[in-house]
Order: structure tokens, then sequence, then C-alpha cells
């Protein structure tokens, strides 16, 4: 999230009691310690509402990861779980419409993305100034 290190976090104290003075600082410093508090419950108020709606959600550092390394992500996506193309016997029920008892159509195939291959732009003519 935020680097900061000793030496970044002494220049924003210095700053801060230059531009606020040591009399407003304190009062500053508070205001700003309870709205960080105030965000922090906010957000953990949200996620617990987004958990409590999506049960099988992945754990908050689990889409971090994945959010960092486009790869991790991939790797997650190809282990999940892909529906079965072949029904069994037992599923065959589940296939049928309720109302005529014929097979449900199959759903179509998502197409694979393709790319647009850019082309090759012509070359320049030459500038008749530069003769």
């Amino acid at each position: 999230m935020l680097n900061l290190d000793p030496a970044k976090l002494l220049v924003i104290a210095v700053v801060a009691v230059i531009l606020l003075g040591p009399d407003k600082l304190p009062q500053v410093a508070r205001q700003i310690g309870s709205a960080w508090r105030a965000l922090g419950e906010f957000r953990h108020k949200m996620e617990s509402e987004v958990r409590s709606s999506i049960p099988d959600l992945p754990s908050s550092a689990d889409i971090a990861r994945l959010a960092r390394s486009p790869s991790a992500l991939l790797d997650h996506l190809s282990k999940m779980d892909a529906p079965s193309a072949t029904a069994s016997s037992e599923d065959g029920l589940r296939n049928e419409s309720p109302v005529t008892g014929v097979p449900k159509a199959a759903p179509d195939p998502v197409p694979p993305v393709t790319r647009p291959v850019p082309t090759p732009l012509p070359p320049n003519p030459p500038d008749p100034s530069l003769n």
C-alpha cells in the first residue's frame, strides 16, 4: 500500500509542524486518527455485508494475491471446477424441461477471444524540402 520508511515519516512530521504549528498539530492528528478509524470500521462493515451475501467468496488475502499476480489469477481460474459437458443418467431428469419433458438445449459454446492483428503503417514519403 504505502511505502513509508522512517525518513519519509520524519519529513512529513517536519512539514506538518511547519504548516500547522505546534498548537494545532494535536487537534489535526486526532481528526486524522478518527477519520482513519471510521474508514476502517466502514471497510469492515462493508466486507462483512458482502461476505454474508456471497458466502463462497475467497478471503481478502486471496483476492489481493490474485489481483497482484495475473499468473496466479490464471492458475486459480484453471483449477476451478468446470461443469461437466456430459450428463449422467441421474442428471438426465434435471436437463429436461419441467413442462414438456423435452431435453433442454445445450448452451452455446463461448467463442474464443481473438485480437486483431495490427497492420504495418506505410513508410513516409521523403520530404522534398530536404533536397
